[in-house]
């Protein structure tokens, strides 16, 4: 376990997300900070959200929840029907950017 401080922002389908790594007396978990979640999770209100991952392993199967949660049926579509072409990038639903900060 490091100390290092560590973030990252992960821009998908025109929304950014935030990871932050919090280390602390020898335990690591990471928080993902959503500014805009899907409303079905706030009875329809539109709030932000927090959620703790108390591992590795729970923060991998959080963001895949979240990335599927984002595919719409167009986009499963296309997946299915596509393999991936770095020539297509530009119009692949799976694309996202991450930015990664450490200190």
């Amino acid at each position: 376990t490091t100390t290092r401080k560590v973030a990252a922002a992960l821009f998908f389908h025109e929304h950014v997300v935030s990871i932050l790594k919090l280390t602390a007396q020898q335990q690591t978990w990471y928080d993902i900070v959503d500014s805009m979640p899907a409303r079905h999770m706030f009875n329809g209100r539109g709030c932000s959200s927090r959620t703790r991952c108390k591992g590795r392993h729970s923060l991998e199967v959080f963001l895949k929840k979240y990335a599927v949660s984002k595919f719409s049926e167009g986009n499963c579509a296309y997946i299915d029907r596509n393999r991936w072409d770095d020539a297509m990038c530009d119009f692949d639903p799976r694309v996202f950017q991450a930015f990664v900060w450490a200190k």
